[in-house]
C-alpha cells in the first residue's frame, strides 16, 4: 500500500477489494494519509458493499468492501 501511489500514472485509479476488517482498516488509513498529503485527488467517502441479493447467491461475499482512490 506504501509503494501504490508511486506505480500509477497521473489521473491512474486503484480499487482494493477487502475481505477483513484489519485488511480494510489498512487500505483506509493509507488512502487517507496519501489524500492529506495530495498524492491522491479522491477516494472513496465509504466502502461499497455487496448487495443483498449478491450476498444471497454468494454468502462469502458479505464481509467484502471495495474502496478505491484517483491519484492527483
Amino acid at each position: 500500500l506504501e509503494k501504490l501511489p508511486y506505480a500509477l500514472a497521473s489521473g491512474g485509479r486503484v480499487a482494493i477489494l477487502s475481505f477483513h476488517s484489519g485488511e480494510d482498516r489498512r487500505v483506509k488509513k493509507s488512502f487517507q494519509h496519501f489524500f492529506r498529503e495530495g498524492i491522491y485527488s479522491e477516494i472513496a467517502p465509504d466502502p461499497i458493499r455487496p448487495s443483498a441479493e449478491e450476498c444471497n447467491t454468494n454468502p462469502r461475499a458479505r464481509s467484502a468492501k471495495l474502496r478505491w482512490a484517483i491519484k492527483a
